[in-house]
C-alpha cells in the first residue's frame, strides 16, 4: 500500500503535462533585462500546432516541454524573439555538455517577431533575491513579482507585488478559480488520466488497511479516500496555477 500512494503521487506530478521537478523558464525582454516568466505563453499554441515531430529529440526532468522561448513586446505586442531546444554532446573528457540551439525557422518559418495574438493571460516575472527554493513547476518565492495582463496579445495592464501579496494573491485566485468550470473540467481530466494510469478507480489508492478488527467499514474508507484524492488534486493543482490564473484582477463571479 505504501509504494501504491508513492506511486500515486508520482502520476500527479507528471500528469496533465506539468512537471516533477522546478522547471526552466521562458524569458522576457524588456529593454536591458531579461525577464523569468513563471509561465508558458506558447503552451497553447503547441496543442493546436505541435513542433514538428523529432525537432527536439529530448527533454530533461527540469524542462519537460523541450523548449525555451525568449519574448519581446513590439508596438504593444507579445512576440517571440526567439526559441531555442536543449542539445548535448559528449565533450573530450567523456562529460556531457548541454547547449542551446535555435528552433525558430524550424517552429514559425521566415519571419520574424512571431506575434502571439492568440494568448491572453498572465506573464508573472520574478525578480529579486530567491527567499524559497521549491523543487517543483514554478513555486519557487521571489521577493518581487509583475504581473503582466494579456489579452490576444496585447499588454493591457500590469501590476507589481512584493512576495507577500503575491502568495495572497495566488491563494485568493485558486479560491475563485476553484468555482470556475475551467478547473472542473481539469480535475475530471486528471482523473481520467489517473484512472487510465491504474486500470482502477483513483481514489482507491488512497485507502488503508484496517489493522484493527471488527466488520470493515467500506463505506467509511470509501468516503475517506474520496477526501484525500480531492485534497491532493487541490495541492496538486494550486502547485501549477500559475498556468491558469488569466487576470491581475481577481473575477468576483
Amino acid at each position: 500500500m505504501k509504494f501504491l500512494k508513492l506511486l500515486f503521487t508520482f502520476v500527479i506530478l507528471i500528469s496533465i503535462k506539468s512537471f516533477a521537478t522546478a522547471q526552466a523558464p521562458d524569458y522576457l525582454i524588456i529593454d536591458k533585462d531579461t525577464l523569468k516568466i513563471q509561465s508558458n505563453p506558447l503552451e497553447e499554441y503547441f496543442n493546436i500546432h505541435p513542433i514538428p515531430e523529432k525537432l527536439i529529440t529530448g527533454v530533461s526532468s527540469g524542462n519537460w516541454r523541450g523548449y525555451i522561448a525568449y519574448f519581446k513586446f513590439l508596438d504593444g505586442k507579445l512576440v517571440v524573439e526567439n526559441i531555442y531546444k536543449e542539445d548535448y554532446k559528449e565533450n573530450s573528457k567523456g562529460e556531457t555538455d548541454y547547449f542551446l540551439t535555435s528552433i525558430y525557422k524550424d517552429v514559425f518559418g521566415m519571419q520574424s517577431n512571431f506575434e502571439c495574438d492568440f494568448y491572453s493571460g498572465l506573464l508573472i516575472c520574478p525578480s529579486g533575491k530567491m527567499l524559497q527554493y521549491v523543487h517543483m513547476g514554478y513555486s519557487s518565492l521571489y521577493e518581487n513579482y509583475n504581473l503582466m495582463e494579456i489579452k490576444n496579445g496585447i499588454k493591457i495592464k500590469s501590476k507589481k507585488l512584493t512576495a507577500k501579496e503575491f502568495q495572497i494573491f495566488k491563494i485568493d485566485y485558486f479560491k475563485y478559480y476553484k468555482r470556475t468550470e475551467e478547473y472542473k473540467l481539469k480535475v475530471k481530466e486528471f482523473k481520467d488520466e489517473t484512472t487510465s494510469e491504474f486500470g482502477m478507480n483513483n481514489n482507491s489508492v488512497f485507502l488503508i488497511e484496517n489493522p484493527g478488527t471488527g466488520k470493515e467499514n467500506k463505506s467509511l474508507k470509501k468516503k475517506e479516500a474520496e477526501f484525500r484524492a480531492d485534497k491532493q488534486i487541490d495541492s496538486f493543482m494550486f502547485v501549477f496555477l500559475n498556468d491558469y490564473m488569466k487576470t491581475i484582477e481577481i473575477p468576483t463571479n
